[in-house]
């Protein structure tokens, strides 16, 4: 239960079921949103687009909408064996544990059972921890529980590209 008996929430409740792990439903939208983000050099942006984008897709309606909290990102850029000397890889690389679920645009918790309907039928989820937040989602976006996976939601992109040799520090530099 996350209620008392005046349906405030309360700040330290949770509830437990048994499995976390992310679906592929919920997967594949991790990826759709992060597909459309601006880039992470644009951190602003960013962020900014989580917040405002639900992972139930732009056109939603439903009254309980799904966001990504805060992302953990990792880039790296590696010789690619396959392009030559001057061939790179680079892979970034964007996890999350913690999603919110937001009752979208209403400032009460919404019901248990509809929290656990919209789950498993949106995205086959059961989690392992949902807690409330005493904040309101972004922009009084409505109120917000935190859920934790017990896997992380994954998403990687990986180009490929040449080094010119003036980016090697090798060669003379060119005129723009």
């Amino acid at each position: 239960m996350f209620h008392d008996t005046e349906r405030r929430a309360i700040p330290d409740a949770e509830f437990t079921h048994p499995c976390a792990m992310p679906s592929q439903a919920l997967t594949d939208a991790y990826g759709t949103l992060l597909s459309r983000a601006p880039a992470p050099l644009f951190k602003r942006a960013r962020q900014l687009y989580l917040n405002k984008y639900c992972l139930d897709g732009r056109n939603t309606e439903s009254q309980l909408r799904l966001f990504v909290v805060q992302e953990r990102l990792d880039e790296r850029v590696e010789p690619d064996p396959d392009a030559g000397p001057l061939g790179r890889l680079a892979t970034l690389q964007s996890s999350t544990l913690e999603l919110a679920l937001v009752h979208w645009q209403q400032d009460d918790p919404p019901a248990e059972p509809l929290v656990e309907t919209y789950l498993q039928q949106s995205w086959q989820l059961r989690p392992s921890l949902i807690s409330s937040s005493n904040e309101s989602w972004f922009r009084n976006g409505g109120f917000q529980l935190r859920i934790t996976l017990q896997e992380p939601l994954i998403w990687i992109r990986s180009s490929r590209y040449q080094e010119t040799d003036n980016q090697t520090g090798k060669g003379k530099p060119t005129k723009s």
